[in-house]
């Protein structure tokens, strides 16, 4: 199994003070955070590499992967970002792990529905592409129009790729999961940093890739992705977990489940505490999250200190 690459250094900024008080990477999901869902899923592919970019500031992310790596006998590097150039700078940092080889690389900060990703390996692996692009078909432009856009022959092949587009060239978006050969580093650390934010963007390496020749394909690889940005996708996050495994809500083994307390479309989290005959509706209970006796709270995520709306921004 190759490599994998996990993503794990963005900022956080539109997260507010949750941002301040957590990695992205460390974000509940479900029965656990969403970095140990990523090693989950490429654990089960047989990966036995697995080099994660942080923050340099935070230990917390290597302390995580490290807990849910321990007897799977896979091999953990965590490298430091130093400072903040980008995902395409991030990813070269990996470079001295790779051994000139292919590589799954994978935004840290994304929660992926469902995904199916062992044809994807099988194809890079093989060396029928020079890179392969995880997507999904989507039924709204914005979803690609704050993301990236493709444009592919009817062949498949990836003729075009474009970061934060005035408008779709399909309906395909690429998700946040890619696969790449030996052909790519190359690519990427040839790409200058980009007039859109300063910063040397993954899509523009990729679009060298196609340039200079290399063979680059789609492939749909998981029903849905939710990039984690604001305070509401932790929520739409979770809301995406159990309703993949068809639960109505979820109390972690080691979350405090008051008698009577209901959880409607809700996770109450490792560490969470939720009193009896509480009902929560749409709501994320976090570790060290209390939520009274008796109370009644919708659209909303619990922190040890304070709560933060789960609808809006």
């Amino acid at each position: 199994m190759i490599p994998v690459v996990i993503l794990t250094a963005g900022a956080g900024a539109r997260l507010g003070e949750i941002g301040r008080l957590f990695s992205k990477a460390l974000l509940p999901v479900g029965d656990c955070s969403l970095l140990e869902l990523h090693l989950r899923v490429f654990s089960a592919l047989g990966t036995k590499k697995f080099i994660i970019v942080t923050d340099p500031s935070s230990d917390s992310v290597e302390a995580a992967a490290r807990r849910a790596l321990e007897g799977s006998g896979a091999e953990l590097f965590v490298v430091p970002q130093p400072e903040r150039r980008g995902i395409g700078h991030a990813a070269t940092l990996a470079e001295p792990w790779l051994g000139g080889g292919p590589f799954a690389l994978v935004l840290g900060d994304t929660y992926y529905s469902r995904p199916d990703l062992a044809g994807a390996v099988k194809a890079i692996a093989g060396g029928e592409a020079d890179a392969v692009l995880s997507v999904r078909t989507v039924s709204e432009e914005a979803d690609i129009l704050k993301e990236c856009t493709i444009e592919q022959a009817p062949d498949g092949r990836v003729l075009r790729i474009i970061e934060k587009p005035a408008r779709a060239l399909s309906m395909v978006k690429p998700c946040g999961i890619y696969f790449f050969g030996p052909r790519f580093m190359p690519a990427l650390k040839s790409t200058r940093p980009s007039a859109l934010r300063g910063e040397i963007e993954l899509t523009d390496a990729i679009q060298n890739l196609i340039a200079g020749g290399g063979l680059v394909k789609a492939m749909e690889t998981l029903r849905l992705d939710v990039n984690i940005t604001y305070p509401r996708d932790i929520l739409a996050a979770n809301l995406a977990w159990l309703a993949e495994r068809g639960l109505p809500g979820f109390s972690h083994p080691f979350a405090a489940l008051g008698e009577g307390a209901q959880l409607v479309n809700s996770v109450a989290a490792d560490g969470a505490l939720v009193g009896a005959g509480a009902r929560l509706k749409n709501c994320v209970v976090f570790k060290g999250g209390s939520v009274p006796a008796g109370a009644e709270l919708s659209d909303s995520l619990v922190l040890k200190d304070f709560t933060v709306s789960g609808s809006g921004s």
